[in-house]
Parts: structure tokens; C-alpha cells; sequence
């Protein structure tokens, strides 16, 4: 069989086949590290709406359960709406944008029928458990991406970016002295539900093994690791813990803010998504043109390239020269400039007088007769 089939992941549990340094869900391949990284990327502004859409279902609960009969069946079709709302929201992010909605959607439809509420009113019902086990599991799953988003983002900014290298043995040492480092733990135990849902560096899971095709050969056959989890949390831990393992860490791009997997030993700081200050680039090429730009600035025959050409703009803003002949003043200055990057002789001995002002608009002038 395919690696990450018949998983049946859902709100209430998760699990991922592991192979080498790659890990499996849902019949998808994803390099390892990769759901630890990409839900580092929701905003603040869509963590705070995940972790009130959270919240509002639980006071609702107990008021089906425990409460009368005809304020369970006035609350229940509200609380239904909540589920279904907050489901909605959880759909957008990893894991949950790869699982089978549809299924859940049955599930929810299941679970919350008009019929189904004197079942779960039932005390102790195998339908009543079913109930509050996913009621349970969809409402904690807000809190986990908050203390897991929290924890990654610390061990970012304050460890991995300041490593001066990239492999296992460095995040390995980034690893052991962030989750040992008191300013860490007290910052996530300030955290809203910090009883629920708590991070931990010991991620708790189940293990066990399958046979699969061999994602390089069909006709061969391996051992997989198949690894599933109660809580969401652990299973962005150990997605993070076995990334680094393998030499994958998150990084924060430079350029457009969102975080990116690494998966080489280069120190990264720009990745390779559309840069948000020019669309026909990529952050890591805008990067590099503003870094060439910066260099350029430095160096003296740039430098005098830029002075003589603000010079010129700001005579054609003033009225001293023609449109014209700003436009060939500037056309004769990039020419003097690119004769001298590739003569160094004349770059040493003609470019300066060449590029004197009235120079540039006598030679101009001949270009315009």
C-alpha cells in the first residue's frame, strides 16, 4: 500500500507515517518539519479568532448535557452552529486542510442531529462519550496551535536565528538550551489555558510499524513508522523535533515575514515565495537585487554614477534642461559607467573627467544635432 493511507485522521486524532526524512498524510509527501513550520504562519488576528471560536462552544456544552430539557433543546442547535463554525476555521490550517471533510462534515451531521439529543443526555452512554470526546478535541485545538505557535516562534527568534550553522548537532544544542531556558517556560505559562494543551519537549504518541511501497521503487516494499497522536500539540512537536533531527528548521523570511522550512545547511533569510514589494520576484531574488543595489552604492564608480545622475534629475525638475536632453544626458552617463565596469584602464583614468557634469551634456547635445 501507498504510504499515508487508511490514517482516518480527524479532529479528534492525528497521524503520520514517517520515512527517512520525510513524513506522509493523508497520501501526501511532505518534507519533515514541514506542519511544524507552516502553522507558524497564522496571523494574530486569525489565532485570536480560532481561540474565541474555541471558547464559545464550552459554555454551551453543559447546558446540553446537564441542563433542563427544554434548555438543552433550545441551546442545542446553537451549539451545533459554534461547532460548525469553528470547524470551518480549523479546516483552513495544517493538518486539517489535508484531511477528508466531507467525512468530518458526516460526522458533525451525525453527532449533532435533532435525534441525537436525548442519547446524549444519556449519563455514561457509549453516544454520550462519542459526544464530549470530539466536543472535546475540536474546542482544544485552538489552544494547541497557540502554545505550539508561541514555543516555535521563541525558539526562532532568540535560538536558530542566531546559529552559525544549520545541522543537527547546532539545533540539537538551539533545542536544549531553549526548552531548558527559564525566560521560555514562564513565557508560556502566561499563556490563556496553559493547563490545556500544554507544550512539552516529550511529546506523548503511540508507535508502531507498516509495509509500504517504497516511495523510489514501486516494486520494493519498507518499514514505516507510523506514528499517532491525542494531541495536536504533540504532534507538532515531534513534527518540529524529527525536522530538526534531519537537518530542517523553521526560518522567518526577511523579506516578507512569513516562516519557511530549511533544509540544507545555508543560513537562510529570504524564501522563495512572491515578494510583497514586487510580484514579478521572489523574496529571495528581491533580496538579492536590493543586496547588489546596496553594494552598488558602495562602490565608487556606482558612486559617482548615482551623484551625476541625481544632479541631472534635479536640473530637469528645476526647468534647466529639456526632457530631451535629460533623457540623453542619463543614456550618455550609463554608458560612461558601463564602459568603466568592464575597462578598468579607463575606469582609473577617463571616467571620472567623463562623467563631469558639463561633459555629460555637451556629449548630450552632439546626440540630439
Amino acid at each position: 500500500m501507498p504510504l499515508g493511507i487508511q490514517q482516518n485522521n480527524s479532529f479528534v486524532h492525528t497521524t503520520l507515517d514517517i520515512w527517512n526524512d520525510k513524513v506522509f498524510y493523508q497520501e501526501r509527501e511532505f518534507p519533515a518539519g514541514h506542519f511544524a513550520v507552516s502553522i507558524l504562519n497564522i496571523s494574530d488576528d486569525e489565532l485570536r479568532e480560532l481561540i474565541q471560536s474555541g471558547g464559545a462552544p464550552t459554555f454551551l456544552l453543559p447546558v446540553v448535557v446537564q441542563g433542563s430539557e427544554q434548555e438543552a433543546a433550545q441551546v442545542f442547535p446553537l451549539l451545533r452552529e459554534r461547532i460548525m463554525y469553528l470547524a470551518e476555521l480549523i479546516w483552513r490550517y495544517p493538518p486539517f486542510c489535508y484531511n477528508d471533510h466531507g467525512q468530518e462534515l458526516a460526522q458533525i451531521n451525525f453527532l449533532f442531529d435533532e435525534s441525537a439529543l436525548p442519547k446524549i443526555r444519556v449519563p455514561h452512554s457509549e453516544f454520550q462519550q462519542e459526544f464530549l470526546m470530539f466536543c472535546a478535541a475540536i474546542t482544544r485545538i485552538p489552544v494547541a496551535i497557540l502554545h505550539f505557535v508561541t514555543a516555535g516562534k521563541f525558539f526562532e527568534l532568540d535560538y536558530l536565528r542566531r546559529l552559525k550553522k544549520r545541522n543537527e548537532t547546532f539545533f540539537a544544542i538551539a533545542a536544549h538550551d531553549c526548552f531548558n531556558s527559564e525566560q521560555f517556560w514562564k513565557e508560556m505559562q502566561e499563556l490563556q489555558s496553559w493547563d490545556m494543551e500544554q507544550f512539552s519537549v516529550h511529546p506523548e504518541l503511540t508507535s508502531s510499524y507498516v509495509f509500504a511501497r517504497s516511495p523510489k521503487d514501486e516494486k520494493e516494499m519498507v518499514f514505516v513508522n507510523r506514528v499517532s497522536f491525542l494531541r495536536l500539540v504533540d504532534f507538532y512537536t515531534y513534527d518540529l523535533m524529527n525536522g530538526l533531527h534531519h537537518g530542517h528548521a523553521p526560518s522567518q523570511c526577511r523579506g516578507c515575514g512569513k516562516y519557511f522550512l530549511t533544509t540544507n545547511g545555508h543560513m537562510p533569510k529570504y524564501c522563495d515565495g512572491i515578494a510583497p514589494q514586487d510580484s514579478r520576484m521572489t523574496c529571495r531574488q528581491y533580496g538579492a537585487m536590493m543586496r547588489q543595489k546596496e553594494q552598488n552604492k558602495q562602490h565608487p564608480i556606482y558612486r559617482l554614477f548615482s551623484t551625476r545622475t541625481n544632479t541631472i534629475r534635479k536640473h530637469h525638475q528645476r526647468g534647466k534642461i529639456s526632457d530631451e536632453l535629460r533623457r540623453e544626458a542619463l543614456y550618455v552617463a550609463e554608458c560612461y559607467r558601463d564602459k568603466a565596469l568592464m575597462d578598468n584602464d579607463y575606469a582609473a583614468n577617463g571616467y571620472e573627467q567623463d562623467m563631469e557634469q558639463e561633459h555629460v551634456y555637451a556629449e548630450a547635445r552632439k546626440r540630439l544635432k
